[in-house]
């Protein structure tokens, strides 16, 4: 009877929240940013071409209405380009762009760079995450199931907050204002986040499931769902990867929109390409220019 009630007793204290000391409020995510960022040692850089029959969908909508005689427009060669060190970014050519074909490949931009490993904590806003949560009620709680733990980490505002993607890209779609309270189920051991929930003032609830692809040094996030209890969202990212030079890159990435208030289907394509060769320092610029303007 006392082995019983002292069993009870330690998954009672598992699995009851208890505030975090603030010291203590983000090292699990931080772990998690730091693993995530340091998948594929060795991969520093790597150009490579975009396709997406988007452009061509856009280019065809928008010249249906010119006369004949008027030259239509060429489609442009959009290259990304990742770094380590500096970041991504992404251009279009061949110059000169016609004016709003150049809108065209920035409206649609946002949905042709995603990196993987920083979709989810992106780990240059490291400072800005724990600035957020400084006033911020955070607790935690831990489940085992064998030799695994789960740690439920739950993060409450005091107000309704703007993260201004300090936890998570503009491009995994998510909303970065008016969040109440973020939980995440991280798995201890593999340091992945395997479930987050965005809770928002409004009461809308998202829960995203997230399963990886275990790379060298670590795991990349390759597959997002989106969902809402109502059922009104329910969204699909999923990237397709090969081997490239040794490392695991994005063949394809696909995305599914299912939102009262958009239907998309978006399939992008990866080409050619250049593994730990130097950037171009004209691409670089124009890329970080735009970003800019």
């Amino acid at each position: 009877m006392l082995r019983t009630f002292l069993t009870v007793l330690t998954l009672l204290l598992f699995t009851l929240p208890a505030p975090l000391l603030a010291d203590d409020r983000l090292a699990l995510l931080e772990s998690v940013a730091a693993a995530s960022s340091a998948a594929q040692p060795g991969l520093e850089s790597y150009l490579v071409t975009v396709e997406t029959s988007r452009i061509s969908e856009m280019l065809e909508r928008m010249t249906a209405g010119m006369v004949s005689d008027v030259p239509r427009p060429t489609q442009p060669v959009i290259t990304r380009f990742w770094s380590r060190k500096d970041g991504s970014g992404l251009v279009a050519g061949p110059e000169p762009l016609q004016p709003y074909v150049a809108q065209m490949v920035e409206r649609v931009s946002t949905h042709l760079a995603l990196e993987l490993n920083s979709l989810l904590l992106p780990i240059d806003r490291s400072e800005q995450r724990r600035a957020l949560t400084a006033k911020a009620t955070v607790k935690s709680a831990d489940v085992a199931l064998g030799n695994d733990l789960t740690r439920r980490l739950e993060i409450v505002f005091a107000t309704a907050t703007d993260l201004d993607s300090a936890f998570y890209a503009p491009g995994m779609r998510l909303p970065q204002k008016q969040v109440k309270a973020l939980i995440f189920d991280v798995d201890v051991r593999a340091r992945t986040v395997n479930e987050l929930v965005v809770l928002l003032a409004d009461g809308q609830k998202l829960t995203v499931e997230i399963r990886y692809f275990d790379a060298p040094g670590g795991k990349l996030p390759q597959r997002f769902r989106v969902t809402s209890p109502d059922g009104k969202v329910d969204d699909l990212f999923e990237a397709q990867l090969s081997e490239v030079a040794g490392f695991y890159l994005p063949k394809s990435m696909r995305r599914i929109l299912r939102r009262p208030d958009i239907q998309e289907d978006l399939e992008v394509h990866f080409r050619n390409y250049r593994v730990n060769q130097p950037i171009p320092e004209a691409m670089r610029a124009k890329a970080f220019k735009n970003r800019q303007e």
